[in-house]
């Protein structure tokens, strides 16, 4: 949902909310969940991102000619101007804006200085002293912004799982305060362990890596408002691989997913490359009938499936993810045709 907050400078205080068209700035950063740019890069090698970057490697923010330069470190002003376009984070003020107010390294004739001064008011980054606008962003800086910009567009009015996540190997190098919004988005299933479960939180990110992180944060957003909660699992047992699907209706009325055919669900594991190694629905017939699944206010259910141990045991040492799928489409809420994400445990 749009937010649009009317703030009086001259007394520093926040009047009532009020609905106005879009802000902006002087670098054509127009807010907007979707992309409302065309994009045309050439350089988009790998599957992992590049519909991540189809949606939001806006061209305003990232374009050079017809490259996107996917390995190229994301400055903090860029990702701060994809932050806050994605989740559509803007204000209309009754005064002209100073960034110098807030930073002595941003003039307000640089690109992205009002993205930059939104999120300041929205609370999602500190001011004072330098922000650095073209150093790169390390990854747990990203992580840090993301989690506060969540909880300003929704309020800090979603769940989070109460099971703590198994610690990152190398959690311990990451700054202390960031710690609880890296466990967080770990719950959250926005970040995953890369190898032996390891984070690099001092890392600089790289633009692919901020798209993708982008879209699992506005689609996480997405699901929150519709009042669906959608999350996968995946665990070994006894050498078989457990994989579930669980969506919930937290919402006030019933949730209904039509589907095509008997099939509702599937599977897919992949390797940390993302490359399939196994998929769920391969060598299974599904009934050709139109079928319904109805989930009534305050429900949930859960499709599961397992994949025993012969026929996990020649994949087992390059599984790393496993992908859940509704099979289906739904006019209450959306579902991601690029389906819900669980780390192997």
């Amino acid at each position: 949902m749009k937010k649009t907050i009317l703030v009086v400078l001259a007394v520093l205080s926040v009047l009532t909310s009020l609905a106005c068209a879009a802000v902006v700035d002087e670098s054509g950063d127009t807010g907007s969940l979707k992309p409302d740019e065309v994009f045309n890069y050439t350089d988009l090698a790998a599957d992992w991102y590049r519909d991540a970057v189809s949606n939001f490697g806006y061209p305003g923010i990232f374009s050079e000619d017809t490259m996107f330069r996917p390995e190229q470190r994301i400055t903090r002003m860029e990702y701060a101007r994809l932050l806050r376009k994605a989740l559509n984070i803007e204000f209309r003020y009754f005064a002209a804006t100073d960034i110098r107010d807030y930073f002595d390294d941003v003039n307000n004739e640089d690109a992205g200085a009002s993205a930059l001064y939104d999120l300041v008011t929205a609370g999602v980054i500190d001011g004072g002293g330098s922000f650095r606008p073209n150093d790169s962003i390390e990854r747990e800086s990203m992580i840090h912004y993301a989690i506060r910009a969540l909880d300003y567009v929704t309020n800090g009015s979603y769940a989070v799982p109460l099971m703590l996540p198994k610690p990152f190997a190398d959690e311990a190098t990451a700054d202390e305060e960031y710690i609880d919004d890296i466990n967080k988005a770990a719950l959250l299933k926005l970040i995953f362990g890369r190898g032996n479960n390891m984070l690099f939180p001092k890392e600089a990110a790289t633009r692919a890596e901020a798209v993708v992180f982008t879209e699992r944060l506005v689609k996480l957003y997405e699901s929150l408002m519709s009042g669906v909660k959608i999350s996968a699992s995946a665990f070994v047992e006894s050498g078989s691989l457990k994989m579930a699907l669980v969506i919930e209706n937290t919402g006030s009325d019933e949730v209904t997913i039509n589907h095509n055919s008997g099939q509702k669900f599937d599977f897919k594991v992949l390797d940390e490359d993302g490359n399939i190694l196994y998929t769920w629905s391969a060598d299974k017939l599904f009934i050709q009938a139109v079928t319904t699944t109805t989930i009534e206010a305050g429900e949930r259910v859960e499709f599961s499936a397992k994949i025993e141990s012969d026929a996990y045991d020649p994949i087992r040492d390059k599984a790393s993810i496993v992908k859940a799928f509704i099979v289906g489409t739904s006019e209450e809420f959306q579902i991601d045709s690029d389906g819900y994400t669980a780390k192997i445990a």
